[in-house]
C-alpha cells in the first residue's frame, strides 16, 4: 500500500518537474550551469534545494528588469531580477535537478518600494504590486521559498545604513519582521523577506506561465512609459546606491 501511494505521489509530481517555455531548463545556458555546479550529484535533496536556493538569492542580485515575463536563462543572462523573475530562474534550476517546485503568487503593497523611490515618484507606482514566490515538495509537504528575491550583500549594505534598527522594517524592497536577522537561509523550513507586504493570495500555478496567462496585467505594467522612463531606472538606481554603502 505505502509503495502505491509513493508512485501514485510521484506520478501527481509529475507536472511539477515539467520544462515549459518560461521554465526552460533544457537551453544551452541552464544545462551548462547545472552541470558546472554539480547540483544533479548531489545526493542530499536538502543540500541540493540549498546550493540552489542560495545560488539565486546571492548571485542574482536584487533589481528590475525590463520585463517580468521572460524564460529563467534569461535571468540567468542579465544577471538581476525581482521577485517575478528571480522565481522562474529558481524554479528552472530546481526542476532541472529533479526538485518538484510550483508558483505562488499575491499582490503586496507599495510600501515594498518606499525609500527606493521618494517623493511624488512613489505615487506612480502601483498602489498594489505582483508579487511571487516558490514552494518546493520537501518531505512529503511544500514548504514556501520566499527569501531568494533579496540578495545577502544588498541586504547587508542595508543593515549597514540602519545599524541601530531593529524589529519589523517595511521599505527597499524588504517586508519582514525581523530586519536584523530575517528567515532567509534554508533550512528546511519556510523562508520570506517580503511576505509582511503580501495585500491579497492569487493561488499557486504550476508554472510561471500558466502565472501569466491568468494574470497578464503582471507583463502589461512592464510597457509602460511609466515603468520604462521612470520606475524601473529610479528603482534600480537606488538599490545601486544602496549596495554601494
Amino acid at each position: 500500500m505505502a509503495q502505491m501511494e509513493s508512485l501514485m505521489r510521484t506520478s501527481e509530481l509529475g507536472i511539477f518537474t515539467q520544462a515549459s517555455p518560461l521554465l526552460d531548463y533544457e537551453s544551452e545556458a541552464i544545462v551548462a550551469l547545472v552541470e558546472q555546479r554539480g547540483w544533479k550529484h548531489i545526493n542530499s535533496i536538502s543540500e541540493r534545494i540549498e546550493a540552489i536556493y542560495t545560488m539565486v538569492r546571492d548571485e542574482i542580485p536584487y533589481g528590475y528588469t525590463a520585463n517580468f515575463q521572460i524564460p529563467g536563462s534569461a535571468v540567468l543572462r542579465l544577471g538581476m531580477g525581482n521577485c517575478l523573475t528571480k522565481t522562474t530562474l529558481l524554479m528552472t534550476l530546481l526542476r532541472s535537478s529533479g526538485i518538484p517546485c510550483r508558483m505562488e503568487a499575491a499582490m503586496v503593497g507599495r510600501i515594498l518600494h518606499r525609500g527606493l523611490l521618494k517623493g511624488i515618484v512613489i505615487h506612480l507606482s502601483p498602489k498594489t504590486l505582483f508579487h511571487s514566490w516558490v514552494s518546493v515538495y520537501y518531505q512529503n509537504k511544500w514548504v514556501e521559498l520566499g527569501g531568494h528575491i533579496v540578495d545577502r550583500p544588498y541586504l547587508a549594505k542595508l543593515q549597514a545604513r540602519y545599524p541601530d534598527y531593529m524589529g519589523s522594517f517595511y521599505g527597499y524592497g524588504i517586508a519582514t519582521l525581523n530586519f536584523r536577522n530575517p528567515p532567509i537561509k534554508w533550512e528546511g523550513e519556510e523562508t520570506s523577506i517580503q511576505g509582511k507586504a503580501i495585500r491579497g493570495e492569487l493561488g499557486s500555478f504550476p508554472d510561471p506561465d500558466s502565472f501569466f496567462a491568468a494574470h497578464p496585467e503582471a507583463e502589461r505594467r512592464t510597457r509602460t512609459s511609466r515603468y520604462k522612463l521612470v520606475l524601473r531606472p529610479r528603482l534600480n538606481k537606488n538599490i545601486r546606491r544602496v549596495r554601494a554603502g
